[in-house]
């Protein structure tokens, strides 16, 4: 069976149109018309059905169903791709959320450069969300990532390297600094400054937010730590985060004294049918033997 045949197939079934479909693979129609014709040859089914009366092309059962199958064959194949491209390109893509990169990765890095394989690596920051994304794609071979519950996907492997409480941070200006802790319904009519919706954060602050009844005022959203901190520091607002990722001098880490509250999980994650170099298994145990 043809993998360009499938691609065109996914096409049409997304699409039920072989002039669209033909244009968006610079070929004819007729060659999307004898490819679909050496699929349902090759199965013994028909895949499509035109109705020339409504001038429209709908799928079959038999259809429907490979459409099924070949979503997850063309995601393999393209995994497939993507890992191997890596492999012979010499290279490891980790992907790296910027509270993880800011609060771990010195001591990861610090390591690679012992044993000569910082030069291999390839980071890519984003959110977590966005990250497992990539990692499913294959774009990234592994990943740092963060969840506020131990990390469980049959898709990826992980296991969890370090665990951190979330503060509350608050200019020193602000009266909330004379205190050691907050309750997190006190804080309703307060702005919030906080990371975007790919980041941990923002599904921690969701779960606060659902047990007090009430959705915080987020006036700004940033992708990187500093600028939250800095924003914070100069009283523009206050701010959630990980206590890992507090590194500013000028803002004040508050005690949340909600019972039960989220926690910061931190792990290392990889497909579970990824195959490790020796390389890559090296990177892996250093990810993993970082000190807290």
């Amino acid at each position: 069976m043809n993998i360009k045949d499938l691609e065109y197939f996914q096409a049409m079934f997304e699409e039920h149109n072989f002039s669209r479909v033909a244009t968006k693979f610079k070929v004819s129609q007729p060659t999307i018309s004898t490819a679909i014709k050496r699929l349902e040859t090759e199965l013994n089914t028909q895949l499509f059905v035109r109705d020339a009366s409504k001038h429209r092309l709908t799928t079959t059962l038999s259809g429907q169903q490979l459409a099924e199958h070949t979503r997850i064959i063309l995601d393999q194949v393209n995994v497939a791709q993507n890992e191997i491209k890596n492999i012979n390109n010499g290279k490891i893509v980790l992907g790296l959320p910027p509270v993880i990169s800011q609060s771990y990765f010195p001591q990861i890095a610090t390591e690679l450069a012992k044993q000569d394989l910082l030069a291999q690596i390839v980071p890519i920051e984003q959110g977590s969300a966005e990250l497992l994304k990539l990692l499913l794609n294959g774009t990234l071979d592994m990943a740092l990532v963060g969840s506020i519950q131990p990390f469980d996907s049959g898709r990826l492997f992980s296991q969890t390297f370090a665990t951190t409480t979330f503060k509350i941070i608050v200019s020193k200006d602000n009266p909330l600094a004379q205190q050691s802790g907050v309750w997190f319904r006190d804080l309703q009519k307060l702005d919030f400054i906080m990371f975007g919706s790919s980041f941990v954060h923002s599904e921690a602050l969701k779960q606060l937010s659902h047990a007090n009844h009430f959705r915080p005022k987020i006036t700004y959203q940033s992708e990187d730590p500093q600028v939250i901190q800095g924003m914070v520091a100069n009283n523009v607002g206050i701010s959630f985060l990980a206590k890992s990722a507090v590194t500013n001098p000028d803002v004040v880490q508050l005690d949340l004294l909600d019972d039960p509250q989220p926690e910061f999980f931190m792990s290392l994650a990889y497909r579970t049918n990824h195959i490790l170099s020796p390389v890559q298994q090296k990177v892996v145990d250093i990810c993993l033997n970082i000190e807290e």
